[in-house]
């Protein structure tokens, strides 16, 4: 630089610059830590802080400057990481107030026709048709709530890489039929036409058929919601090339361009407004995206704008070699559950232990309509008390309790003789759900864990299995 003018190494748009600070240097100023840019020898721009001060003579007079140059380019680089972090913890901070806003929205407004049409059974002014309505309508509720829990189980689990699959091979014709029937009501109520197109020749996957059902119920969910009435719905199954394709399409509101990046992002809506028109805790699709990439397959979604609808494609591969047995229903579960009757319990004595007297009531009721003889504990204390007085044949107890839980009781039965009932079967009806919950109450002696809430059907059978009926 030495015999060169100092404006080469300064940018282009920036040669005003020197200018000025040579203005101040003639009037004596100096000029501390001026952040700016300068050209490196490569040709870079660098970040650096100036400082320069006059250089004058013995007569006060300015003859010169001296300026000293740093880089700064690291600090400025630091500083820019912090702002995005904290911009970006200002926007997960939103993000969760606007979820928990939704949650809590979302868990109280079945909560209320709930609480609504209990209030009014409780009047005992109703006619038949009423009571049908209220307790079709608290059955419905109850099982949005039931939906919105699972959810966000769900997605603790993906959080935490704790789902599971139980992997066998799987008709995906079924399971999408499966999906349709689930979602039919909803789609009556709504006005909006399904039409299927399933390959029956399809090859079975290797796959969690309830996990690819809940993939299919959500995209259809998902559809219906977002279909306004008398609109359509289309879900086609084709085999192409070594992997099976499912699409969903809908006549619905569609999706901005500017949102489609972010479809699969959970707590992400495209309306998150109080005023948004539909439900929901934009939990839906992020399951799907994490379920579908479990099973090795892909998932994405096309749409053409704000009212031209929506595509979801999920793609799953086909295994190398195919089982003898292709075309087999095997997870026909849900067919052979609304075919299986009501176990007789007659004469089975069981003891339920609960500390919610809702909660024990209700069981009462279900197990006594079954013909099972029940007592009732709301305690560990008491439930041993209770077994010392008479072994029953099954014991069904909650987990968290206060004082001493489920697992304290479970242990405290185990420590008895056969004779004093230290062999009663055991089930744990609990809303711990995880795996390691449901690992810990096996360990602890319970022959079978139940997660809350409880199918009754299925309740009774796991009694019905216990007290060998």
């Amino acid at each position: 630089m030495i015999g060169r003018p100092v404006t080469d190494i300064i940018p282009a748009d920036r040669q005003n610059e020197e200018t000025l600070i040579l203005e101040k240097i003639r009037r004596g100023e100096r000029i501390d830590h001026f952040e700016t840019k300068r050209l490196h020898k490569d040709g870079g721009l660098i970040d650096v802080s100036l400082t320069i001060s006059p250089v004058l003579d013995k007569d006060g007079q300015v003859v010169g400057a001296s300026k000293i140059a740093r880089d700064v380019t690291k600090q400025k680089q630091a500083a820019e990481r912090l702002e995005a972090a904290l911009q970006e913890a200002e926007k997960q901070s939103r993000l969760k107030d606007d979820f928990l806003a939704t949650l809590s929205h979302e868990l109280r407004t079945p909560l209320q026709s709930i609480l609504g049409w209990t209030q009014v059974l409780r009047s005992g002014d109703v006619d038949e048709n009423e009571s049908k309505q209220a307790l079709e309508v608290i059955y419905r509720n109850a099982q949005a709530q039931t939906r919105i829990i699972e959810d966000l189980l769900d997605m603790s689990r993906i959080l935490t890489g704790k789902v599971r699959l139980d992997v066998q091979r799987v008709s995906l014709p079924f399971v999408i039929e499966a999906a349709i029937e689930s979602v039919k009501p909803a789609a009556e109520a709504k006005g909006v036409r399904i039409r299927s197109i399933l390959d029956p020749l399809a090859k079975q996957i290797a796959g969690d058929p309830n996990r690819l059902q809940q993939i299919f119920w959500n995209l259809l969910s998902n559809a219906i919601k977002f279909t306004s009435r008398n609109g359509r719905v289309d879900i086609i199954l084709e085999r192409i090339n070594s992997h099976l394709e499912v699409n969903v399409s809908d006549t619905g509101a569609g999706i901005a361009p500017d949102f489609l990046p972010y479809v699969f992002e959970r707590f992400r809506q495209a309306d998150s407004s109080k005023s948004r028109r539909h439900g929901g805790l934009g939990l839906g699709l992020a399951i799907v995206k994490h379920l579908v990439e479990l099973h090795g397959g892909t998932v994405w979604v096309k749409s053409g704008g704000l009212s031209k609808g929506a595509t979801f494609t999920v793609t799953f591969p086909l295994p190398v070699l195919q089982g003898e047995q292709e075309g087999v229903r095997l997870n026909a579960s849900a067919e052979s559950a609304k075919e299986t009757a009501s176990p007789d319990l007659s004469g089975v004595s069981v003891l339920v232990v609960d500390d919610e007297e809702d909660a024990r009531q209700l069981l009462k009721s279900i197990l006594s309509k079954a013909g099972a003889d029940v007592r009732m504990a709301k305690s560990a204390k008491e439930a041993l008390l209770n077994i010392k007085t008479e072994i029953p044949a099954v014991l069904v107890s909650d987990i968290g309790m206060p004082e001493e839980d489920g697992y304290f009781l479970i242990g405290a039965v185990r420590a008895l003789s056969a004779n004093e009932g230290g062999k009663v079967p055991a089930v744990a009806l609990t809303a711990y759900t995880r795996a390691e919950d449901r690992i810990r109450s096996l360990a602890a002696g319970f022959q079978m864990h139940i997660s809350k809430p409880a199918d009754s059907l299925e309740l009774l059978m796991v009694v019905a299995s216990l007290a060998h009926r």
